[in-house]
């Protein structure tokens, strides 16, 4: 077996194990509830992903890596032709007038 990710949150375990899933790669979830049964976490017991072969391994990291990575979009402000508010660049719509992005 072949560990290729381990986090203390088992909601972000579960979603990369899903992810992987859907990726066709087999997983084995380890340790899924051992972090409720001790009080003081240790990394040994975090819930993680397992895959059988190593090729599969090499794969799921690549992908985790991917999904982890910060994203590489950036947004520019923008300023409303409404009315003339600085808007955040990720924002489709102002805030003040809620005209939408020209």
């Amino acid at each position: 077996m072949y560990e290729v990710y381990r986090d203390i949150d088992s909601a972000k375990v579960g979603l990369i194990n899903e992810m992987l899933k859907n990726e066709g790669i087999q997983t084995m979830l380890r340790n899924w509830n051992a972090t409720n049964i001790i009080s003081i976490p240790i990394p040994e017991f975090y819930p993680n992903i397992c895959v059988s072969k190593v090729e599969e391994a090499q794969k799921a990291k690549a992908l985790i890596d991917e999904y982890l990575a910060p994203s590489r979009e950036t947004f520019e402000s923008w300023l409303c032709s409404h009315c003339g508010e600085s808007v955040e660049g990720n924002f489709q719509e102002c805030w003040s007038c809620q005209s939408p992005k020209a």
